[in-house]
């Protein structure tokens, strides 16, 4: 890259050195793809930047003798033996890794040894506990030019940096880059205090690694504060407070182009803390994890809290180092850092090695209700859902502790983990776990099932393909950044669509995945177990198979149109502004993310003009699929496929993805309900749910329906006995089944088979208008007018609604106008009786 001295260099040589003698060595500029001196903002009036004052750097004598310093070299003495025992080659770089134990181990000793030195101390000023950094001093009320830099090269603190530079390391490349410039130039200036931070930066590293010393600021403050209230800029590398950090950060001389601003102070804190020195107590990789936590008391007690980090190094390697592993574990470790920040107000619990103590169980107990908000007069858990999260953490907490005791021999410490176990196995249901899981399950009872319209999925469809061609136009004739992102959002939605995918599996998908596709044609052994249908779509669709859910393997199938589209996006990749280290195939242009699929589908729900767009989610639609899926008549095979398509097992897919609970119980429990209310279960005898059809404005059949209803009995009999005209149907022929004869004689009624003596007559009571109704026949005409529009009644052997009998009323009015619906009901009835007597024969 170009700087603003004409020079190319690359990151690597900014933060290093180019010669091959031994030269201090100074951790690499992090997050950082590009150092360029900007000409704006280099006023020396901006108190942020205000270093003349006290140090008079720029000025550059033309002696060649250096300043006096009676500062003691023990520090510089640590620092050579540390080098020394570094293998560091010729481009300045250290061939050991940063994380590797014995470097951390000889930096934390330099460290210790560094911190017996320091500058001349102000009147106020304490090295000898903890960190510190000394204010500026005045003498009879004027100010006193007495701070100190640390040479980049010889680790010694000079008052005249760059007179010091100039005598004893002009041969250097940046100093002698710096020194090419006239003096009191802004680019000398420039170069020169970018050398002066970065020695600043490694006596910094050092006292902060041993925990004691005097730190070196960009500016000093006016009275004396601790360490921890200074951060370094992650591209200057000076030493700033944290309430000015993300104020100086905007306006840093070495800031990238093509990094902007980042907003807030919390952000910037949290970029700065990755850039600075990692702890000795944790890898770089964890580091980094917590280094983007925001930075508040929670995530200081995690990182002073050891178990809490271990838990978070076991999590690390076990899930690996993905996007989405680290997210995970930055999450269980907030968890229980605030476990331990709000056990810090209620009980005597002080570090989650204290939360595993056997007998401090119930001190336990009660920090976990405060964590999760639990009122004892309810007896309900504000988030029920974190306090089966905690439960399942200190599990692991209480087995790695006892891993650790076991490998250092640390009996107690087993025996603690032990015991702690076998009263979480006994008391977490009773105290935490039984009421968390009622209440969880309570809240779900009567939340409204959200379910997609058939009509908004279609309007979704129809919106993304066009969407998809104007896109696809744009980016083909004038590749932009614009175009790219809006093709890659609608492919995406497409995708998510399309198949009913979970969101993140299609979203996170890698690039390597799009590219590695299988390609090849379907093989002949299995090509001809194919129908001719089937064979096409083999040939239409493409097929890609990513990460899922659990690590497991889910396929994507992909149309012409959608392949098109992602082949043009791989293509213009680069002109469009994707970084080449973005491994994503939905990758954001100019960082290292890519494009949340949720975003994309609720953007895109609402522009179409759907009903109701809450309903479009990945989550429902996926549900849409598997409960549609139900009006077909698949086998148990195709049912695990359909499951295994969508990512899950048939269980869950029975359990959550099919039709909805609310729904199987309005539906189709209510038929077994009605029946047994109006006393017909028995009329439905062999039949599933499916079959049985009662319309919820039936009438239970009162005593007048029922005779009316006998008689038709009565005339059906007639027909078969052959009083009927010969011209009838055989198969309307058809008599009442025993049992119905057999209920008739229970519940009082007469059979024109069986005379009835007078004292039997009597006894019964009279039924209003039975001596004047009168037999009426079926005639042919009326049984072909049935057949027209009840015959899949008869040959399913499903009895009709109300509604379905009426349907056929007023679709032959002339036919049945001395026929009511009752009376159509029953003769279907005894049809489907008859049929299936004729086949029990056969």
């Amino acid at each position: 890259m170009d700087d603003a001295f004409g020079q190319t260099r690359s990151p690597q040589q900014i933060a290093t050195q180019n010669h091959s003698e031994n030269e201090i060595f100074v951790p690499k500029l992090r997050r950082t793809k590009s150092v360029i001196m900007k000409d704006t903002n280099l006023e020396d009036s901006d108190e942020l930047f205000d270093s003349t004052p006290e140090s008079s750097d720029d000025y550059v004598p033309d002696t060649t003798s250096e300043s006096d310093s009676d500062v003691s070299l023990t520090l510089n003495q640590a620092k050579r033996r540390l080098l020394d025992e570094l293998d560091i080659d010729q481009s300045g770089s250290v061939s050991c890794p940063d994380c590797d134990t014995t470097t951390s181990d000889k930096m934390h000793n330099v460290a210790s040894e560094a911190s017996g030195t320091g500058e001349e101390p102000s009147s106020s000023q304490n090295t000898t506990d903890g960190i510190v950094v000394s204010a500026y001093q005045k003498r009879d009320g004027a100010r006193v030019y007495n701070k100190r830099h640390y040479c980049l090269y010889c680790s010694k603190p000079y008052a005249k940096m760059a007179r010091h530079l100039e005598s004893s390391h002009e041969n250097k490349s940046d100093v002698a880059r710096a020194l090419s410039f006239p003096k009191g130039s802004k680019e000398r200036k420039n170069q020169l205090d970018y050398i002066r931070n970065r020695g600043n930066y490694a006596h910094n590293a050092a006292v902060m690694e041993s925990g004691k010393g005097e730190l070196v600021p960009f500016k000093r403050p006016r009275k004396e504060v601790q360490g921890e209230d200074f951060m370094h800029c992650a591209y200057c590398q000076g030493l700033f407070t944290r309430k000015v950090l993300w104020r100086h950060m905007r306006t840093c001389r070495l800031q990238p182009q093509s990094d902007p601003p980042k907003p807030g102070k919390n952000r910037v804190q949290s970029m700065c803390t990755y850039t600075g020195p990692v702890p000795s107590n944790m890898t770089k990789q964890l580091w980094g994890v917590i280094s983007a936590m925001n930075p508040d008391p929670i995530t200081d007690i995690i990182k002073n809290d050891r178990v809490i980090t271990d838990i978070g190094q076991h999590l690390l390697n076990k899930g690996g180092l993905s996007d989405k592993n680290k997210q995970c574990v930055r999450e269980k470790m907030r968890e229980l850092g605030r476990l331990i920040h709000n056990a810090r107000k209620v009980t005597s619990l002080k570090t989650l090695e204290d939360c595993v103590n056997p007998k401090k169980y119930m001190e336990t107990v009660k920090a976990v209700k405060y964590t999760c908000g639990y009122d004892s007069e309810t007896d309900k858990f504000l988030i029920p859902s974190l306090a089966n999260k905690l439960g399942n953490s200190l599990v692991k907490v209480c087995k790695l502790l006892k891993a650790q005791g076991l490998i250092s021999n640390d009996k107690q410490l087993v025996k603690n983990a032990s015991e702690f176990q076998e009263v979480h196995a006994n008391k977490w249901n009773e105290m935490i776990s039984a009421t968390a899981l009622r209440n969880i399950r309570e809240a779900k009872w009567n939340v409204p099932t959200l379910m997609p319209f058939t009509e908004d999925v279609q309007k979704l469809h129809t919106f993304l393909s066009q969407v998809q061609d104007e896109w696809f136009n744009l980016l083909s004739e004038s590749p932009s950044t614009k175009a790219w992102m809006e093709l890659a959002k609608v492919c995406l939605a497409q995708m998510i669509l399309f198949n009913r995918r979970r969101e993140g599996e299609v979203a996170s998908m890698p690039l390597s995945v799009f590219l590695s596709r299988d390609t090849s044609d379907p093989h002949e052994d299995v090509d001809w177990a194919l129908s001719e249908v089937e064979k096409k779509l083999c040939r239409h669709f493409t097929r890609v198979i990513t990460r899922g859910k659990r690590g497991r393997p889910v396929p994507v199938l992909l149309t012409p149109k959608m392949l098109c589209s992602l082949e043009l996006l791989v293509k213009q990749r680069e002109a469009c502004g994707v970084l080449k280290d973005n491994a994503y195939m939905f990758a954001r242009p100019e960082a290292m993310t890519h494009f949340r699929g949720s975003d994309c589908l609720r953007g895109f729900a609402k522009a179409c003009g759907a009903k109701c767009p809450k309903a479009l989610t990945s989550t429902r639609l996926r549900k849409h699929a598997a409960t549609l899926s139900t009006v077909l008549n698949m086998t148990d095979t195709e049912m695990d496929q359909l499951a295994n398509f969508l990512g899950h097992d048939i269980r869950i897919h029975r359990e959550f993805y099919r039709l909805p609970e609310k729904t199987l119980q309005l539906a189709k429990i209510s038929k077994v309900l009605m029946a047994l209310e109006q006393g017909r279960l028995a009329e439905f005898h062999g039949k599933n749910l499916d079959e049985i059809g009662i319309d919820p404005d039936e009438k239970v059949v009162d005593c007048d329906e029922e005779e009316q209803v006998n008689d038709c009995d009565e005339e059906d009999r007639s027909i078969q006995e052959g009083h009927c005209s010969s011209t009838v149907d055989a198969s309307a022929e058809v008599a009442l089944p025993a049992t119905e004869r057999n209920m008739s004689h229970k519940r009082g009624k007469p059979s024109s088979e069986v005379p009835m003596s007078s004292g039997a007559s009597a006894m019964r009571p009279p039924c209003k208008g039975k001596s004047s109704q009168k037999k009426a026949p079926w005639q042919q005409a009326e049984v072909q007018a049935v057949e027209r529009h009840l015959k899949s009644f008869i040959i399913s052997g499903t009895v009709p609604a109300k509604s379905d009998c009426e349907k056929c009323l007023k679709a032959e009015p002339q036919a049945l106008r001395n026929r009511d619906w009752k009376t159509v009901k029953f003769y279907v009835y005894n049809r489907i009786t008859a049929f299936k007597k004729k086949l029990q024969c056969r």
